[in-house]
């Protein structure tokens, strides 16, 4: 029964990684089939060719053949007859009759069981011609037939004349959608062969599973509905619209990693991803402010020189400020540099203009000083650094940092990257406190952000009864405002 159970996880999780890269390749995709449609269609237009055809309905009278008449004669007609229509000495009369050099059409021979009648279709790709070859036969076949069933008579019922249509009219849907279902089953496929091959952390099981490091969080995916007001986009925990289950991962977080801080004695945390858009960023800030919020004296710090994104991140305004890089560069002093959100109890050091080769800076700057005398005047000091398994400032920088946290978001980096991002963090001399699963979504095989919606009700209690208070005062203010 356990077995059972587990081969169904594995199915449906095989089920929803494959229905998460439909959605991450559904453009491609959509490309794809159009594509196929489109030459689907070229393909039949230019290969159609019209085919006439000229048809006659015909009873075949042999009273005076040898046969005679009766049921065994009509049975030795039946069998004959589609021979000597389709024989080279019929198309040989026929050429000379019409004076051809070939014969350019193909018949068919219909006849009715238990009737003594026949349909001759002749097929060719001119409409003229398919009409002078079904009566050139007509007129010719009692005298090809003389040799195998003696002198035979043939009475026209009915006879069709010259078409004025082809029969095989060009059917432009037809050859769509069959290559729009050719199209899409070949995307399938490739969406089915990469979901096989492209081996990526899918649940916190996988951490232990593959890379051998724990996992101590799994944070959902935020996703804000569309609306027609222009509201507040950041992701942080101060976000009157971010989901509880949200702000419950990220106190698990900052739980955990206080908790793993207080057994170390660990003061600077780094938090690194393996590639760029996994969310990084997002953690450190919510892990900065989550700290903050509860007493904690917080510095979060942007080392990310390529790319400083924690302005952004937050939503304050970092333009024109020098931060790590103008401090680092004597430029400007650390105290100048440090950033004071009041609102939210936290300090905030940007990192400056973007740099193209910020190691040759990090290695000639003072950086180990820098963070020395931050861990002087905060409790925690969070840096925020660039993917560990792409660059090398993130191994720069952990040299500096007492434990880092390692961010993966579901179904994205492979599972090769996420290992050489830890090894280069394990090589240079960092404790693992652990990886946060991010960006997690509801899928087929049970697990998903849904797991957090248990504790919406509880929002009143701990470190985030505060927001939830602070948004019902907003609410009743605004009501009040509105009376007023």
């Amino acid at each position: 029964m356990r077995e059972e159970e587990e081969n169904l996880i594995d199915l449906t999780s095989m089920l929803g990684k494959l229905l998460k890269t439909v959605r991450k390749f559904w453009i491609l995709m959509v490309i794809g089939t159009a594509a196929a449609a489109a030459g689907c269609y070229l393909y039949a237009q230019l290969r159609y060719q019209p085919v006439y055809q000229s048809q006659a309905t015909f009873s075949v009278n042999t009273e005076g053949s040898p046969l005679g008449s009766g049921s065994s004669a009509a049975e030795q007609v039946r069998e004959s007859l589609p021979y000597i229509l389709d024989s080279e000495v019929m198309k040989n009369m026929v050429m000379d009759d019409l004076q051809l050099s070939s014969f350019p059409a193909w018949i068919e021979l219909e006849s009715k069981e238990l009737a003594n009648f026949y349909v001759l279709k002749v097929n060719a790709a001119d409409a003229q011609t398919s009409g002078q070859i079904l009566e050139s036969m007509l007129r010719n076949c009692p005298k090809a037939s003389v040799y195998v069933l003696g002198k035979i008579e043939m009475d026209i019922l009915d006879q069709s004349g010259i078409p004025t249509a082809p029969v095989n009219a060009r059917d432009k849907r037809r050859s769509l959608l069959l290559g729009a279902a050719a199209g899409l089953l070949v995307c399938l496929g490739a969406a089915f062969v990469y979901s096989l091959t492209n081996r990526t952390i899918e649940k916190e099981e996988d951490f232990k599973k593959y890379l051998s490091v724990s996992c101590i969080a799994s944070v959902p995916q935020v996703s804000f509905k569309k609306r027609r007001k222009k509201f507040d986009r950041h992701i942080h925990i101060y976000n009157d619209k971010i989901s509880y289950g949200f702000l419950e991962a990220i106190r698990t977080v900052r739980t955990r990693v206080e908790r793993e801080a207080e057994r170390t004695g660990e003061q600077v945390i780094l938090v690194t991803s393996s590639i760029p858009g996994e969310g990084k960023s997002t953690i450190a800030s919510n892990l900065a402010l989550s700290l903050a919020e509860k007493g904690r004296r917080v510095v979060l710090v942007d080392m990310d020189l390529r790319n400083p994104s924690i302005g952004k991140t937050l939503g304050l305004e970092a333009k024109g400020k020098a931060g790590v890089v103008g401090v680092l560069k004597k430029k400007q002093k650390l105290e100048d540099a440090l950033q004071v959100v009041r609102e939210w109890k936290l300090t905030v050091l940007f990192g400056g203009e973007a740099q193209a080769d910020p190691a040759k800076l990090l290695g000639t700057g003072d950086l180990p000083g820098v963070i020395a005398r931050l861990k002087e005047q905060y409790d925690y000091v969070i840096l925020d650094t660039p993917p560990a398994a792409m660059l090398a400032d993130a191994s720069v920088i952990a040299g500096c940092a007492d434990g880092a946290v390692y961010v993966v978001k579901q179904g994205y980096a492979r599972i090769e990257r996420i290992a050489e991002g830890l090894e280069a963090l394990t090589i240079a001399g960092v404790p693992i406190i652990g990886s946060i699963l991010n960006g997690l979504e509801v899928t087929l095989g049970g697990y998903g952000s849904y797991r957090y919606s248990r504790y919406g009700s509880y929002g009143g209690y701990g470190a985030y009864g505060e927001p939830q208070r602070r948004r019902k005062e907003k609410s009743v203010k605004e009501k009040q405002e509105k009376k007023a």
